[in-house]
C-alpha cells in the first residue's frame, strides 16, 4: 500500500502495518478520521499547497501537525522539514517513509527516509 501527498509517495508498507502503525504525519492524519480511530481526529491547518508551486523541503511541512506542535523542533529536524527535499520512494519492497521526523524517531541520521521495520 502507498500513501501519496501532493504527487509523491510519502509512506509505503503492508496494509496492516500502515493501518496500525503509520509513521508519516500525513498518514496518521488520514487514519485519525476513520470512524474506528481512537482519540481525536487530527485537524490539519491551512490549505493544501498549489501543486504548481511545491514547497521546499517536505511537501507536507506547511500543514504538518508534528512541525506545528514543536515535536519536529524537539527532534532537531524542523529546519530540514522546511528546506531539505526528501528522497523519492519507489513504492515497492518493504515499508518506507519519507519524513525527517520519522527518520529521527527511528534513530537514523541525515537521509530523511526511514526503512520501517516490519513485524
Amino acid at each position: 500500500m502507498a500513501v501519496m501527498y501532493l504527487g509523491r509517495i510519502v509512506e509505503t508498507g503492508p496494509v496492516e502495518q500502515l493501518l496500525t502503525a503509520p509513521q508519516h504525519p500525513y498518514t496518521r492524519a488520514l487514519l485519525s478520521v476513520l470512524p474506528e480511530a481512537e482519540g481525536e481526529p487530527v485537524v490539519l491547518a491551512g490549505e493544501p499547497p498549489d501543486p504548481s508551486k511545491v514547497p521546499s523541503g517536505c511537501r507536507f511541512h506547511v500543514r504538518c501537525q508534528v512541525l506545528a506542535s514543536g515535536e519536529a523542533e524537539r527532534a532537531g529536524v524542523a529546519e530540514a522539514c522546511r528546506t531539505v527535499d526528501l528522497p523519492v520512494l519507489n513504492g515497492g519492497g518493504g515499508a518506507q517513509v519519507a519524513c525527517h521526523w520519522a527518520a529521527a524517531c527511528a534513530g537514523e541520521s541525515g537521509g530523511g527516509s526511514a526503512d520501517v521495520p516490519t513485524a
